[in-house]
């Protein structure tokens, strides 16, 4: 008998519904269909819809009760494969142990490998995204965290200085940038050369061998993994958090390292949430997410740093970039170069420079046509506009695509809430408009 445990972790991997796995879990039992929807108090032919929406999502093919046999066998060999793992890993988890950089952390500094992660000798403020992010990692030994936000915002810079002052808690930091989207198996293959080098992971057949392998020496050590720019490994043209194909089994280590206990921690920066942490995050939860926002008056110290005149209009400037500090260095360039540093005489000549649109247009350019229908009518509204507003104006497209939408919209952080509704970032409606004329 397959554990109800371990079917509720599997299901959750498959984004089985909580209704649908009901019905799985009596059908596993050997319930008849007909037991099932008594029990259920549910009709027979709900029954076979829910157990059919699972034999989709778990790609089992086949006819009738073919079906079932075939996801009970499929399951009962995921379960025994999980139990020899466990047990052909526990010489692994011990050896990892017993050579544990814990145990010499008093004779030798702790392992820090920055790969290419940039300098961030100036820094501007976050003073209390450190502290909550230092909080989760440090205090509360979040699993999982992720900092998410618009391209730009300052997400690896905050992630680089959060690093450097946490390091010397942990015996591993291993800074890794994705943006050239490495494989997963690449990826595994490189941090088992910096835990383990005496280990060839080729001896392991599958990727969850591998997977588990990584796992017992996050159990084993306290590790800091920090995984920059996310977006890279993620789907141009779907809706947010969709992996590009042939890299959705980074969503299984993902799920894996929020999931099993550890004294490590990963830390992600991302433009989209990842559906891991869209599913498993929550307050008392080890897996949490922080929204990185512009930093707001705090953004005239750069402005200062560049030179730039005109103080009485930086705040104008500032509000206009949402406090977006990369988009605020493209600007000052252009205010530097062509308006000699004033402020005042490029917001009344222009507000957004083509290197600050191109930029811009990057991000909007990856939605799904979906997103951009729904995100050029935001755009055509001169005042917020409500989400119901929304689905009656694009009455052709139906609810639920809606509410998608704006979900992952809000996701890249490419339209806000507010009171009164839905509005769209200065910049991002330039773009917007720009395109549609």
């Amino acid at each position: 008998m397959i554990p109800q445990s371990f079917l509720n972790t599997i299901a959750t991997e498959h984004r089985v519904s909580s209704a649908e796995l009901e019905a799985l879990s009596l059908a596993m039992q050997g319930e008849s269909i007909a037991n099932i929807a008594r029990q259920l108090h549910i009709k027979e032919d709900a029954v076979r819809k829910r157990l059919s929406e699972v034999y989709q999502k778990f790609q089992i093919q086949g006819r009738g009760p073919v079906k079932l046999t075939k996801l009970q066998r499929h399951l009962i060999n995921q379960y025994r494969e999980k139990a020899n793992l466990q047990a052909a890993f526990a010489d692994s988890y011990n050896q990892a142990i017993n050579s544990s950089p814990s145990k010499e952390a008093a004779n030798r500094h702790n392992y820090i490998d920055w790969d290419a992660a940039p300098d961030v000798s100036v820094f501007y403020n976050r003073t209390n995204e450190l502290a909550t992010l230092n909080d989760w990692i440090v205090n509360q030994r979040c699993r999982l965290v992720a900092v998410l936000g618009i391209g730009g915002v300052g997400k690896t810079a905050l992630t680089v200085k959060l690093a450097k002052q946490i390091q010397e808690q942990f015996d591993y930091l291993i800074w890794r940038s994705l943006s050239s989207a490495p494989s997963l198996e690449e990826l595994l293959a490189d941090l088992a050369r910096i835990l383990q080098p005496e280990v060839e992971l080729s001896q392991f057949k599958t990727l969850e061998r591998r997977i588990f392998w990584l796992i017992t020496q996050l159990q084993a050590r306290r590790c800091l993994l920090v995984f920059d720019g996310v977006e890279a490994i993620l789907s141009p043209g779907k809706l947010a958090g969709t992996y590009l194909p042939n890299y959705q089994n980074y969503g299984q280590l993902f799920y894996r390292l929020a999931e099993e206990p550890s004294k490590s921690s990963l830390l992600l920066t991302s433009r989209e949430k990842v559906g891991t942490v869209a599913l498993l995050e929550g307050a008392t939860s080890p897996v949490r997410s922080l929204k990185l926002d512009g930093l707001e008056e705090h953004a005239r110290s750069l402005l200062q740093e560049k030179g730039l005149c005109g103080e009485q209009n930086w705040t104008t400037l500032i509000e206009q970039y949402r406090g977006n500090p990369l988009m605020l260095k493209l600007a000052a360039t252009t205010v530097q170069e062509v308006f000699d540093g004033d402020v005042g005489e490029f917001l009344a000549t222009t507000l957004f420079p083509h290197s600050v649109t191109d930029f811009v247009a990057q991000m909007v350019n990856r939605l799904s046509v979906l997103e951009d229908r729904v995100i050029v009518e935001i755009a055509s509204q001169e005042m917020p506009i409500k989400l119901q507003q929304l689905i009656t104006n694009l009455a052709e497209v139906s609810t639920q695509d809606i509410i998608d939408a704006v979900v992952s919209l809000k996701q890249r952080s490419l339209i806000e809430k507010v009171n009164h509704g839905f509005v769209i970032p200065s910049a991002v409606k330039e773009v917007i408009n720009l395109s549609n004329k």
